[in-house]
């Protein structure tokens, strides 16, 4: 690959980050948002890795804890992030692209629950398989989650034309919308507007990414020892607004906006360090393999919901919170292992490749 002359006579210091930046500038992909991907889809596994091998105290684990702050934010922000594409589309056309995406595997993850339980008569997560349609949205949640925010965000900008007021009407009305707290949309509609405007401001973001650095891990630093598992949506849903009285109940609307913005602070943090951290493991062996496994996102969340929370959460390992230090990365590790080889089969295959994984092919392939 060629470099330009200006990353030949950039300083020491400076020639991590310059490196990557102008391969951002030479491939259609971006490199470090890649491994930031992988680094995401690797804090789910061993979130989820910690809560089933924890029985009901990860609550109050502190690698759940931590982790819960900001990975699904991050991966919304992500999302969020590379949204302007889907701008040049027709909303017909949009709708087509991401339904066969994100629904498309949402439906065969459902299909495949509903067999399992209808075959063998035995369900070992009824809290994830509820067949019903709020069931079909809880399970693998956050690819609907993703569809409803590229519908919200191209009908907003569509229809007021201004970007901020798109985004603060957007956000108002889905945080007190009844429908608001399905698949959580009402918390990572904000993170996807978030990694939106990263795009939009790329290149003031990059000319003060130090500055914004310092800003975002200070204050995700400062606000972070006063979370507590608890606080997560799952725990304490978005319901500020009671329609009945019309009141404001102000301890639902204070942790919103504290959560919101940990969120917020934690995903910028990890954001703003992904081009520096990969451009220290870039000659590394090992990166192009976490960067194809964070190109893979999509089938690996998919799969660890089947094998986390219907064969490892069925065998009833217990650990403490002590032990999950251990237990939680290592069960990680291994799902990561056979989901991103389960990923690869899929791949050879055009039907498994579109059902399971949203990737549509040539029919001469």
């Amino acid at each position: 690959m060629q470099l330009s002359n200006k990353f030949v006579l950039s300083t020491q210091t400076e020639q991590p980050y310059r490196l990557v930046i102008q391969k951002e500038k030479i491939s259609s992909r971006i490199p470090y948002l890649d491994f930031l991907k992988f680094f995401a889809i690797a804090c789910v596994f061993v979130g989820h890795s910690v809560e089933q091998t924890t029985d009901n105290d990860f609550w109050d684990n502190p690698i759940w804890s931590f982790i819960y702050t900001f990975h699904m934010p991050l991966f919304m922000m992500l999302c969020g992030y590379f949204f302007s594409s889907s701008l040049k589309l027709t909303f017909t056309e949009l709708v087509k692209k991401k339904f066969i995406q994100l629904v498309v595997p949402s439906l065969t993850a459902f299909a495949i629950m509903y067999a399992w339980v209808t075959l063998t008569g035995f369900n070992p997560y009824p809290e994830i398989m509820n067949f019903s349609l709020l069931g079909f949205f809880n399970a693998v949640w956050f690819l609907k989650s993703v569809f409803f925010c590229y519908l919200i965000g191209y009908i907003s900008i569509q229809l007021l034309r201004n970007l901020w007021i798109a985004i603060v009407v957007s956000i108002l009305l889905i945080s007190i919308a009844p429908f608001g707290n399905v698949d959580y949309l009402s918390f990572m509609l904000p993170m996807f507007w978030l990694g939106y405007l990263c795009k939009k401001y790329q290149n003031a973001l990059t000319q003060y990414r130090k500055q914004w650095l310092i800003i975002s891990a200070l204050t995700f630093i400062t606000l972070l020892p006063f979370w507590s598992g608890r606080l997560t949506v799952y725990m304490v849903p978005i319901d500020f607004v009671n329609w009945q009285t019309g009141t404001i109940d102000t301890t639902n609307l204070g942790i919103t906006l504290y959560r919101m913005i940990v969120g917020m602070a934690g995903s910028m943090t990890f954001f703003l360090l992904a081009p520096w951290i990969y451009g220290k493991i870039a000659s590394c062996s090992f990166a192009a393999t976490l960067n194809k496994m964070g190109k893979s996102t999509l089938g690996l969340y998919m799969l660890q919901t089947f094998l986390l929370e219907s064969v490892i959460h069925n065998l009833g390992i217990h650990v403490t919170t002590a032990g999950s230090f251990l237990t939680g990365f290592l069960f990680a590790t291994l799902e990561l292992f056979l989901c991103y080889q389960t990923v690869l089969l899929l791949r050879k295959n055009r039907y498994t490749r579109l059902l399971f994984l949203g990737e549509k092919t040539n029919r001469s392939e």
